[in-house]
């Protein structure tokens, strides 16, 4: 008997969800904890900043307050560190410069700790205690939430694949397995040889025998090249005339004229596919550089207590994992259609460094699109790269690819230049494939 599959998610990334939900309950609780048994004691803060964000911000939010102490507890020496909102503007402390600050921590745990202020009920107020009771429930909810629509999707994945259509396996004989011309592999399915560009088969069905774009069910002619179509799915190519350059010139731009097919290409589907495995490479990197390096600070410097090294750590893993996880998942979306609707630009300023007056000025370009589904999307860019902006105008139908998070213009009779839709490289509108990956463009 054949041993049953197991439907438990991958043990890495279900701990790391874990570790992002618990490092929320744990700041709540924690709060929460240091205010009703926590130890107080007088320390000393030996470094503090408070930055202005937003003049116009409501209580305990216009301002950033970064703030390090030490305290000793036990006759051993502690430090901790806290970053928050609020409004108290101290004067920053000068090298040399320090205040004295009342602590809570947990006397069976000093690691634990947080400035007292921090802690006081009083001073939290009837939002801020709700919000810190009802996190770690929320995070629980939010856990078995996660897992369970993990679970779900895993289910209709394995149902996708038992109900899917088989492939055809007489698209190609065993010689048609590589390129007559190099000798180079094919890939599935290919009409023309990825290597050198050689035609490597007679008939594909559903693909055209000239440029091996994919024919609609029912179509006469190849919606790329213009080539006619006949019964048994092969193609032929137009007639010849003396006309021919004129003739070539017209099919060209009317082969411009419309949503590219070629999406759907083996070639392309293994491009996506490659693009997704490079982001989940980056992904990993990105959540484990930090934790590593913060655990490893935390074991070889003696100032760098390793418990808070290890706080610090997971919490920028579990940050860098979600965000990581949120882009993934949008390359799962469908794809959608839409018309651009309104384009317009604004400048903007933001602020750079420590230093209140230290703002950067800057143009934002906005380009507004209406899905046909009646939703509102909006590409923003900055300065210089305001590639979308200066190629779509208002009125354009275009098509989003999630796959690679890039936009395909349905109109391409009236430009010059297209954008490789994988790698994101402008190209002469004449190019079949990227100058820059060598990928097919949607054409």
């Amino acid at each position: 008997m054949a041993n049953k599959k197991s439907n438990k998610i991958n043990p890495v990334i279900l701990v790391l969800i874990c570790a992002c939900l618990l490092f929320a309950a744990y700041t709540s609780l924690s709060t929460i904890a240091l205010g009703l048994w926590g130890s107080t004691v007088m320390g000393t803060v030996d470094s503090y900043d408070s930055r202005l964000d937003d003049t116009d911000a409501g209580a305990n939010c216009s301002r950033t307050i970064s703030k390090g102490y030490f305290f000793t507890a036990d006759g051993r020496q502690y430090r901790g560190h806290v970053l928050y909102a609020g409004d108290e503007a101290w004067p920053r402390l000068e090298q040399g410069q320090t205040r004295t600050e009342r602590i809570n921590y947990f006397s069976f745990c000093p690691y634990i700790n947080k400035p007292a202020a921090l802690t006081n009920f009083d001073r939290m107020g009837a939002a801020g205690l709700l919000y810190h009771f009802l996190s770690p429930a929320t995070c629980v909810l939010l856990l078995l939430l996660v897992t369970g629509t993990l679970k779900r999707k895993k289910k209709r994945k394995r149902a996708a694949k038992k109900t899917a259509t088989p492939l055809d396996n007489n698209t190609r004989s065993d010689t048609d397995m590589f390129c007559p011309n190099c000798k180079n592999k094919l890939p599935e399915s290919a009409a023309f040889c990825p290597n050198c560009g050689a035609k490597t088969q007679n008939c594909v069905p559903g693909l055209c025998a000239q440029c091996g774009a994919a024919i609609p069910e029912g179509a006469d002619f190849c919606p790329n090249c213009g080539a006619t179509a006949n019964a048994a799915g092969t193609t032929a190519a137009p007639p010849q005339t003396s006309r021919a350059p004129a003739q070539t010139s017209a099919a060209a731009r009317t082969g411009l004229t419309g949503f590219s097919e070629r999406y759907t290409s083996p070639e392309i589907l293994a491009a996506a596919q490659k693009n997704k495995k490079t982001s989940i490479g980056c992904m990993w990197i990105l959540v484990l550089v930090p934790l590593a390096g913060f655990i490893i600070a935390g074991l070889l410097m003696d100032d760098f207590p390793f418990g808070e090294a290890l706080v610090i750590g997971v919490g920028i893993a579990v940050v860098m994992l979600i965000v990581n996880l949120i882009a993934l998942k949008r390359t799962k979306k469908p794809i959608w259609e839409g018309t651009v609707i309104n384009k317009y630009k604004k400048e903007k300023y933001e602020h750079r460094g420590s230093d209140d007056d230290n703002y950067r000025t800057y143009t934002e370009y906005t380009t507004v699109i209406r899905t046909d589904a009646g939703r509102k999307k909006t590409i923003v860019e900055k300065d210089s790269g305001r590639d979308m902006y200066d190629y779509l105008s208002v009125g354009d139908r275009l098509r989003y690819h999630p796959a690679f998070g890039t936009y395909e213009k349905y109109d391409k009779s009236k430009d010059r230049i297209i954008y490789c839709n994988v790698c994101r490289m402008m190209n002469p509108i004449e190019n079949e494939r990227c100058k820059r990956c060598n990928n097919l463009i949607f054409k």
